[in-house]
């Protein structure tokens, strides 16, 4: 493709439309010439006035965990409303989703099934008591098991929680199968059999034609080592030497990070060298707490239900230790934190850490669910960049307004106005697979701020169409340190794009996947609605 024409090409700088022909050689916009009327040339790809936006970024979701579930059960709310749901699609689909001799799922949330509970080991027996089951919970930070897994694990229904996780127990005090935290879920890990590194490449192949088929071009894997420790990092490896046609940057599990001895720039050009050119380092991740649904965010003061809050996962000391380390082999930092006490601690670690930076890749905060104006002037005025977990408030709004923050402090949940008027580098994102990877749900949800039972959270929080438009476009590049190359239609900027019917800057657009036509990276189709 050298030549689109008859474009209606959307400029994210100031929200307006205009009719254009764009010239692309190389993978790189040319030249942009305005268009007074429609042209023919039948060598051109005709938009016929359909919408040029630039390609959506995605800076935070799990291609890795997203891609390999796709072989497991969906528990989500939109597949499962009830324990008898999960129970009996698992019972129908038992050869089908047999893997490596165990059935897994993932998605299902508490406050989504009629029961009101987590599935437990007593109602996955009754799917088998020979084949070991795990469930992910929709956070990731919890899941579910059968007896027999318990048994791979080498969990007794007597033993005591691991440190910095626990085990949900039954009326007798013994283990229930119901597994809290990381520390926990490390032990199911442990024992699920490995995944083959190529198969895993394989999928996330298939996996990045999803994100593709959503508009995103480039995205950021927030987590290498979440899903599978180093058969992710080998996974990934493989995944660089296949055909690539989607930019992707790899964030990395510090633990992992330690095992390959690497510094930021040896690995950097680890993953440069394959791919083409479309792959990079994104930095070192780590975790400061939990999730606001499990109890386990650090935030300030009591939940709204009376739970304490739960203790950092990393304390100050020990993230400084860490942060410090790490910038002094040249990685720039990325780090969990949802609840506003962890986010501070974080903050203050950044801060205290700032001497031993060697990167000009701004450090960040993921999910910011409960951060405060006061944190967010102190992220400004330290070059902290960060982003907020903003499909929160449809899927999870309903119960963090009743169980966790209360309906006064749920208003300010994800608080992206006081971001925005503040000045801060932030984009939004959907953490899939938390929640879908569809970057209009993720701008829908900061415009209208409507859970999903239609309730509205902090009016005052929306952000216009094209602040959030901006959210998974051009300020998407700014946090990465792209913003010269990608994040609007400009000249010498990547030819990627998203081809929409309709302009999304228009409030009576609806903001959903039907608008998505085609995908186009570094010149080429990608993608097209059949």
């Amino acid at each position: 493709m050298n030549r689109i024409i008859n474009a209606n090409v959307l400029d994210v700088n100031d929200g307006r439309a205009y009719l254009a022909t764009v010239e692309v050689a190389d993978g790189l916009i040319k030249n942009i010439e305005r268009q007074t009327g429609t042209i023919e040339d039948e060598r051109a790809l005709d938009l016929k006035g359909r919408f040029l936006s630039p390609g959506f970024i995605d800076t935070h979701s799990h291609l890795i965990m997203f891609s390999s579930f796709r072989r497991q059960l969906n528990c989500s709310a939109d597949n499962a409303g009830s324990i008898e749901d999960i129970v009996a699609a698992f019972t129908e689909r038992k050869e089908e989703l047999l893997t490596d001799g165990w059935l897994q799922g993932y998605g299902y949330s508490e406050y989504d099934l009629a029961e009101q509970r987590h599935p437990d080991r007593f109602d996955l027996d009754r799917i088998s008591t020979d084949v070991p089951i795990y469930i992910k919970h929709s956070s990731l930070h919890m899941g579910a098991v059968n007896t027999k897994a318990l048994e791979l694990m080498g969990v007794g229904l007597d033993d005591p929680d691991p440190e910095g996780g626990s085990y949900g127990r039954d009326e007798e005090g013994r283990a229930n199968g119901v597994l809290y935290e990381f520390p926990a879920l490390e032990k199911v890990k442990a024992v699920v059999p490995e995944i083959d590194p190529e198969t895993l490449a394989g999928d996330m192949e298939a996996g990045a034609d999803e994100y593709l088929s959503r508009g995103i071009t480039s995205t950021t894997e927030m987590g290498v080592g979440i899903l599978a420790g180093m058969d992710d990092y080998r996974a990934m490896l493989k995944f660089l030497e296949r055909p690539q046609k989607m930019r992707t940057r790899w964030t990395i599990l510090y633990q992992l990070l330690e095992q390959t001895g690497m510094t930021a720039e040896e690995l950097k050009k680890k993953l440069e060298a394959p791919g083409g050119g479309f792959s990079t380092l994104e930095g070192a991740k780590f975790f400061s707490d939990g999730s606001i649904q499990l109890h386990t965010a650090s935030i300030r003061g009591d939940y709204h239900d009376g739970t304490p809050s739960d203790d950092l996962q990393l304390e100050q000391e020990e993230l400084e230790e860490l942060f410090a380390h790490f910038q002094k082999l040249g990685y720039p930092l990325i780090t969990h934190a949802n609840g506003d006490f962890a986010a501070r601690t974080v903050i203050e670690a950044y801060k205290n850490t700032k001497a031993s930076k060697t990167t000009e890749v701004m450090n960040r905060i993921e999910h910011l669910q409960t951060v405060n104006p006061e944190d967010i002037k102190e992220m400004v005025d330290n070059g902290i960049g960060g982003s907020f977990f903003i499909n929160h408030i449809y899927h999870f709004g309903d119960i963090h307004k009743k169980y966790f923050l209360g309906p006064d402090r749920v208003q300010n949940l994800d608080p992206v106005k006081w971001a925005e008027e503040a000045g801060m580098t932030f984009t939004i994102h959907s953490d899939c697979p938390v929640t879908d990877i569809s970057p209009l749900a993720s701008i829908r949800f900061a415009v209208e701020r409507r859970t999903r039972q239609g309730d509205v959270l902090g009016e005052h929080q929306r952000l216009t169409r094209l602040e959030a438009c901006r959210k998974m476009t051009l300020d998407a590049a700014r946090l990465n340190g792209t913003d010269d190359k990608e994040g609007s239609v400009d000249t010498g900027k990547y030819a990627d794009f998203v081809v929409l019917n309709a302009n999304p800057l228009e409030e009576s657009v609806e903001l959903t996947d039907d608008l998505v036509e085609m995908t186009i990276v570094d010149g080429k189709i990608v993608y097209r609605k059949h």
